[in-house]
């Protein structure tokens, strides 16, 4: 079992297009992939878990990977979580 402290960059709740990116990328990997933070635990393998995640009292957050290609798992979406997501122009 891996596990990381990450603060979560970008706005919240993260919008569907990032949860998605998100969730795509941990179905990659075989090992069960969840963020985590006091007796809140949700599966980052699961578009409505991650879409739950909204600007409570903190951003950071605990990623756990645990399972076989943990290490990888966890590299990959540690990076994808940390990254500010880019703001997309607004059209007028």
């Amino acid at each position: 079992m891996q596990s990381r402290q990450i603060h979560l960059g970008g706005p919240l709740p993260m919008s569907r297009e990032r949860a998605a990116r998100l969730v795509s990328a941990a179905n990659t990997f075989p090992c069960g992939v969840f963020l985590e933070r006091d007796n809140f635990t949700v599966n980052a393998k699961s578009m409505l878990g991650l879409l739950s995640i909204h600007g409570q009292s903190s951003r950071v957050m605990m990623l756990v990977t645990d399972g076989a290609q943990e290490e990888e798992a966890m590299e990959v979406l540690w990076q994808l979580l940390s990254e500010e997501p880019a703001v997309e122009a607004s059209h007028e």
